[in-house]
């Protein structure tokens, strides 16, 4: 199997652990969970295949903070562009002070690596290529951890010719939310045998970054400064929520939200594209 795929993952398991953004085609988000009632359950994918071998596992970076009362995972517009980010720029501040509380603080704001992958949901085939996100463990207990074994002993998963099919299998965490359990390779198979589908689905050069934008700088302004944003029709931008916006105050620094450091949030359900 492509020898970059296992070197992406020796280098991550060791390393250190507008209003348009609203008008979204979910149907290209794979996001595997359980229906409420359903304690386990299965999903069967296949990885699109790559151009010149390179791993189809590529990386991406996401702020994991609450919103509005609920998580999102917000693009960093730093580590994923080279751009200023208000978020990163927020956790800089904080680790300047020299104060341990705000080293604390500034952990929140520190922005996740996640895996994005262009697969095929087999039990919906006819919404085309899917873009699936996920957290990169340092653990060693994700779910590219749990694919890394198969791609060893199983060769290429992501072939177009001679790959496999795999299943997730689902069930529930601690905090009720949807888990992958394991992950399980089928027999090798053509990516498709219909001669249309196939060429659809190569052709289609949809990049993670297009389904997963950046939120406007003044929307993460808004976060960053300890505020909720909310789309003010009149202005036709986001602006803070007036008196409903709780201000929590942090040690020795002008920022005022503080985000829960928790390393297992139930924001794995989060379908949200931001």
């Amino acid at each position: 199997f492509p020898v970059t795929i296992m070197s992406q993952y020796e280098k991550n398991k060791n390393s250190g652990g507008g209003k348009s953004f609203e008008e979204k085609d979910f149907s290209k988000y794979f996001n595997p969970r359980l229906e409420d009632g359903e304690k386990n359950g299965e999903v069967t994918i296949r990885l699109m295949p790559t151009k010149e071998g390179a791993s189809p596992f590529e990386e991406g970076y996401f702020h994991v903070m609450q919103v509005n009362g609920q998580w999102r995972k917000l693009y960093c517009r730093e580590h994923n562009d080279g751009d200023t980010c208000p978020l990163c720029e927020v956790e800089k501040a904080l680790k300047a002070t020299g104060s341990e509380e705000d080293k604390k603080i500034a952990k929140t704001y520190k922005a996740g690596k996640f895996y994005l992958v262009r697969v095929i949901d087999r039990s919906k085939e006819e919404d085309g290529v899917k873009i699936w996100r996920f957290r990169h463990n340092y653990k060693g207990e994700g779910e590219l951890d749990k694919m890394i074994p198969l791609f060893t002993k199983k060769g290429n998963l992501a072939d177009g010719r001679e790959g496999r099919d795999l299943t997730l299998m689902l069930g529930r965490g601690d905090k009720n939310n949807t888990k992958i359990t394991s992950i399980m390779a089928e027999d090798p198979s053509m990516l498709t045998e219909n001669k249309e589908k196939a060429k659809a689905w190569v052709k289609d050069t949809m990049s993670w970054k297009e389904i997963y934008k950046a939120s406007p700088v003044e929307y993460l302004e808004i976060i960053a400064n300890g505020e909720n944003p909310v789309w003010d029709k009149k202005l036709e931008k986001f602006v803070a929520k007036g008196e409903e916006t709780v201000k929590k105050e942090t040690s020795t620094t002008s920022a005022k939200y503080k985000a829960p450091a928790v390393e297992d949030e139930a924001d794995d359900d989060d379908e949200m594209p931001f």
